[in-house]
């Protein structure tokens, strides 16, 4: 860990899941998507928020077929990264430049491989 962040976690080491995500507008048309800011879940029984700071920011607007890729980290509050079997992401609707839903949620398990 950088000092950075061993000065504001106060702990040289944190459990931690990391997401790498790709995040695609396949349509011509300008939508919002917040594709950073999932909620997990995980097999152990935890749910969390992404750490805003340590996380990569790659929500707002997509202008037409665009492409964006970063890093979501959802620090581990009572758990240990080892024991987490699967997660669960809930990802919010895109939506258009009139805040109407585009699609539906996105609610996907990923099995963990040890």
């Amino acid at each position: 860990m950088s000092d950075e962040y061993h000065d504001f976690f106060e702990t040289d080491q944190l459990e931690y899941i990391q997401v790498d995500l790709q995040v695609e507008n396949t349509s011509d048309d300008n939508i919002t998507f917040y594709a950073s800011q999932a909620i997990m879940t995980t097999s152990t029984g935890e749910q969390l928020e992404p750490d805003m700071l340590m996380s990569d920011h790659i929500d707002g607007e997509y202008f037409g077929e665009v492409n964006k890729s970063g890093t979501s980290i959802y620090i581990l509050e009572n758990s240990v990264a080892e024991d987490v079997d699967s997660i669960r992401l809930i990802f919010s609707a895109a939506s258009d430049e009139n805040f109407e839903d585009v699609g539906e949620e996105i609610d996907i398990e990923v099995e963990l491989d040890k």
